[in-house]
């Protein structure tokens, strides 16, 4: 296995729900893009999808999630994919657009907490750059890491951290 993050989309996301979701992804993503650590091709944000991955060498599994619940796959349970939710996943091995996968899910859980359900085989330390990178990018109030309710960063942390930090 790899580092990997997991998700289950319960529901889909409502009209309003995915156009904050596309534009806080589209901040978060924008210097990744400029500085060519996403790859054009597998780059993907519209009204059903949000698709990317790393470039060449630093690239891993394609990070994908849909507007819509997708149908339930031949291998799952459908109680599970009912009450669960339609699992998915995406395995980053800690490459560097590592950081945009964590910040687009935390950024899933600020918009609406009750879509997916998300985990990873990462803690707090492995999320604390991608909580960062959303909170810095979005300049939202406040975000939540999904995986740990107890980590939170706003946007006045980070404002006070670059005071410090210079």
């Amino acid at each position: 296995m790899g580092y990997t993050h997991y998700w289950r989309q319960l529901r889909d996301f409502s009209e309003t729900e995915w156009q904050e979701l596309t534009r806080l992804t589209k901040l978060i993503t924008v210097g990744a893009r400029a500085t060519a650590l996403l790859d054009p091709d597998e780059f993907n944000i519209d009204n059903e999808e949000i698709r990317f991955n790393g470039v060449r060498d630093d690239a891993h599994e394609t990070f994908l999630i849909t507007k819509k619940k997708r149908p339930k796959a031949d291998y799952e349970e459908q109680e599970a994919y009912d009450r669960q939710g339609a699992f998915d996943f995406c395995k980053t091995a800690h490459k560097p657009y590592d950081r945009y996968v964590v910040a687009v899910l935390c950024a899933v859980y600020r918009v609406q907490r009750d879509i997916m359900n998300i985990s990873s085989d990462g803690n707090t330390a492995d999320w604390t750059e991608g909580l960062f990178h959303a909170v810095r990018s979005t300049r939202v109030e406040e975000m939540h890491c999904p995986i740990r309710d107890c980590l939170t960063l706003s946007y006045v942390d980070y404002v006070d951290q670059e005071k410090e930090t210079g």
